[in-house]
């Protein structure tokens, strides 16, 4: 597990993310809000909406925050160099979308 860091959903769940040994972006979570012992299984992160709905590779770091309406939006950068993001909406996740840097 590499680059390990945290946000927290609108609903009080800790969620942690990290690049995993294949280089993917996963992440874990709390089953319930308040419960520190009880988490999910890791899982690789995608969208099931919008974005890309495959799994990120090549992903070497990563960053985690929580926006003013309590959705959770994750980017990473991957070993290419180009950073893509991919954010909750309403809970569900968005796809990795690539962040198009403007000179």
């Amino acid at each position: 597990m590499n680059n390990f860091v945290i946000a927290t959903n609108s609903d009080g769940r800790v969620q942690a993310f990290y690049v995993d040994e294949a280089k993917n972006v996963a992440h874990t979570w709390q089953i319930e809000a308040g419960n520190k012992l009880v988490w999910s299984q890791a899982e690789v992160l995608f969208g099931v909406a919008g974005g890309s709905r495959e799994p990120l590779n090549g992903a070497v770091r990563v960053a985690a925050t929580t926006d003013l309406r309590g959705q959770i939006q994750v980017v990473a950068l991957t070993e290419a160099g180009e950073y893509f993001t991919c954010y909750q909406t309403g809970g569900v996740w968005n796809g990795w979308f690539k962040i198009e840097q403007q000179q």
